[in-house]
């Protein structure tokens, strides 16, 4: 599958490449990195006795070309990678003579291709407002291990891990400032999801993971 999204990206690059050189200075190319922090949404653990780490360090690598369609709009084409932390819940409880300790630990680690369209629109000479959305290619890494302890006998544990790819979508908006013409700096807020299938006894992997990121773009 990840064969068939390069092609697939190459293919837009293909076409952009062609469209910008009959365009000329109606546009250009840009590369933007962001990097910021992922959220992952689960629901809520209140009273179930687990531990949920649900932020981490995110951050994307996009690039693609922009039309300039007049009265301040620029819209594109994009594609590039994402990477969205791990999410991981942890849960300990013993018996009342601690004779008996059980531990459970799962992590879901996300990233995936990306691939889309996005808009900006410009005010005031300097700031602008954007918004993208598009397919978003996930690969989720999934574990999961759980023990019990026992002070008087063997222990138990069992333990599974698995990864999966799935399509998806992802959208999100930001606001920045042009500190000249070739050169932006903004803050961005995203929302990717992704579904697939892991197996080995872990079941469905659904991403919905917003991410909040500082992003520096260069366009040439």
């Amino acid at each position: 599958m990840n064969k068939i999204l390069t092609v697939a990206l190459g293919a837009a690059l293909v076409a952009v490449s062609a469209s910008a050189s009959a365009a000329d200075a109606n546009g250009s190319f840009f590369i933007n990195a962001g990097v910021g922090q992922a959220q992952y949404h689960v629901g809520h653990t209140d009273g179930l006795g687990y531990k949920l780490d649900d932020k981490d360090t995110a951050g994307a690598l996009r690039f693609g070309y922009a039309w300039k369609v007049g009265n301040g709009f620029d819209l594109g084409v994009e594609g590039g990678y994402a990477n969205l932390g791990k999410l991981v819940a942890k849960y300990h409880a013993e018996s009342e003579d601690a004779s008996v300790i059980v531990n459970e630990k799962a992590d879901v680690e996300a990233s995936g291709w990306l691939l889309g369209a996005n808009g900006k629109y410009t005010f005031a000479n300097k700031w602008f407002v954007s918004a993208r959305a598009g397919w978003f290619h996930s690969s989720a890494d999934a574990s999961y291990r759980y023990e019990e302890i026992y002070a008087d006998g063997p222990d138990y544990v069992e333990y599974a891990s698995g990864d999966a790819d799935g399509n998806g979508w992802y959208g999100g908006v930001g606001v920045g400032y042009n500190f000249a013409p070739n050169f932006s700096l903004g803050l961005n807020y995203d929302n990717y999801h992704g579904k697939a299938d892991a197996g080995a006894g872990l079941g469905d992997i659904t991403n919905n993971i917003g991410v909040y990121t500082v992003t520096a773009e260069f366009r040439f």
